[in-house]
């Protein structure tokens, strides 16, 4: 109880002296306003600067994860050596690199899918994964099995499984062959994969006869179709003929850098990349059933303390299964690594805004003598009714403390308008910055704690100079 009577009168003390210090700060509103405008405009550069920095090393950070995914993600492919296991019979007399009865596609360019191969006596296409060559149906199979157990067995939350494949679809102007990414629904999560139209994908679509697709925007051209309004069928020729349902589109590339001459030799910019991605469940329930299949890559994220652990977890387990030196595994910690940073930059910019606020609050420091010396009777009076030497000090000091943090709070509102109105996008020409990008809290809190910082060091000299005051020369004064 004592504690809680304690607190409460600490509590109703600091009230009472904010609130004493905001109404002198309305009594001399003018002579303050004009004193904290340099900290109004300090702050205000201080945080747009810092938000600025922050926004453009997101979206760059952002765009490295599209490609290695996040910081901790590590990467599992399996390639049976089938040392110390016994071979499955079904799989007996047909090669694991390829298709029974003919060539399967090997992967070309660090992932990318290569040619087509044919499945034997089927004539059904099939390309290279990501993680290798192109295995038989039931290997492929079993090591998904194995990697969906190996996920429930750990209780991994965040993961995908991906490979390569190659559908040729039906456009207008002819059919064409596209890379196309087989997926599971954590990819997106795991790669920032941002969708402009649409939707990505979701684990109900794997309940869908037809196949839904998410397309890059190259896709949604070279169909003649502008802008997305609804679910967009279209047709597949191989590896199986079957309507899929276009159900989001990626965000455009940003090409502007990029030029190509078209038939009559007129320079031209590039055109958008055809690709697409497609649920994997949904993909392989409309295979034949001996579709020759690459074997997916299994990616999950541990976070950067996790990936070491995961790793020989994934290898002692998977080996045990397909054979000793069969499992791959790396991680993308050098490249998380290499993600850019905002510690050093927002520690210079903050330093120069402070510095220019304390430039700014030596008007308020003068002010707040000046004031003192005028209010010498008030204070005296205040003692003679018992008013503390602590209760001085800090109505005092809570005076400039109050008046920077509302001069921060002007400065943030404007950053936040300028965030809004600055073309980022055109001034930061290499960075693929988003449009209305959020405000970062942090840069607002940045901001208002380095004002309320330099408010408190403002009003430390005023406030030892009132304390000071004896109560009998105040009266007298």
């Amino acid at each position: 109880m004592k504690l809680f009577t304690g607190l409460g009168g600490v509590f109703t003390g600091l009230t009472g002296a904010v609130i004493e210090a905001w109404a002198q700060l309305r009594i001399g509103k003018l002579r303050v306003l004009l004193s904290l405008v340099g900290v109004a405009v300090a702050v205000a550069a201080m945080s747009f600067v810092i938000a600025v920095g922050q926004v453009s090393v997101s979206a760059v950070n952002a765009v490295m994860e599209q490609y290695s995914g996040r910081p901790g993600t590590v990467t599992i492919s399996v390639s049976p050596t089938w040392r110390g296991v016994s071979r499955p019979d079904d799989d007996a007399g047909s090669d694991d690199s390829g298709g029974a009865g003919g060539s399967g596609g090997q992967a070309g360019g660090g992932g990318q899918a290569g040619a087509e191969g044919q499945a034997g006596g089927g004539g059904q296409a099939a390309a290279g994964s990501a993680g290798g060559a192109a295995a038989s149906s039931d290997t492929s199979i079993r090591i998904s099995e194995a990697m969906s157990a190996f996920v429930d067995r750990y209780e991994i939350g965040v993961w995908a499984t991906t490979y390569d494949t190659s559908i040729r679809f039906a456009f207008p102007d002819g059919p064409r062959q596209v890379r196309t990414q087989a997926v599971s629904t954590g990819y997106g999560l795991l790669h920032h994969t941002q969708v402009t139209q649409g939707r990505w994908l979701r684990s109900d679509d794997a309940d869908d006869m037809s196949p839904s697709l998410v397309v890059s925007q190259g896709f949604l051209d070279a169909m003649g179709v502008e802008t997305l309004t609804g679910p967009l069928t279209v047709t597949s020729y191989e590896p199986t003929r079957t309507t899929y349902t276009i159900v989001g589109v990626l965000e455009p590339e940003d090409l502007s850098y990029c030029t190509t001459t078209d038939a009559e030799g007129n320079t031209v910019p590039c055109p958008q990349s055809l690709s697409a991605f497609v649920l994997n469940s949904s993909y392989e329930q409309q295979l034949p059933v001996h579709a020759v299949r690459p074997a997916p890559s299994l990616e999950v994220w541990t976070g950067t303390a996790g990936a070491s652990e995961i790793k020989q977890r994934a290898k002692d387990n998977l080996d045990a299964q397909f054979g000793q030196g069969s499992t791959q595994v790396t991680d993308n910690l050098q490249s998380a690594n290499a993600n850019l940073s905002t510690g050093a930059f927002t520690t210079v910019v903050s330093g120069a805004g402070v510095f220019v606020m304390v430039l700014g609050a030596l008007g308020l420091v003068n002010i707040s003598l000046v004031t003192v010396r005028q209010r010498i009777h008030e204070i005296g009076v205040r003692r003679s009714f018992g008013a503390t030497s602590r209760r001085i000090f800090f109505s005092i000091m809570l005076e400039s403390v109050v008046a920077t943090i509302v001069a921060g709070i002007v400065g943030v509102g404007i950053a936040v308008v300028a965030l809004r109105v600055v073309p980022l996008g055109a001034i930061l020409s290499d960075i693929p910055v988003p449009d209305n990008p959020p405000f970062p809290m942090s840069a607002a809190l940045i901001g208002l704690v380095a004002a309320s910082g330099v408010g408190a060091l403002a009003g430390i000299i005023p406030a030892i100079v009132a304390v000071r005051i004896r109560p009998i020369d105040a009266i007298r004064f």
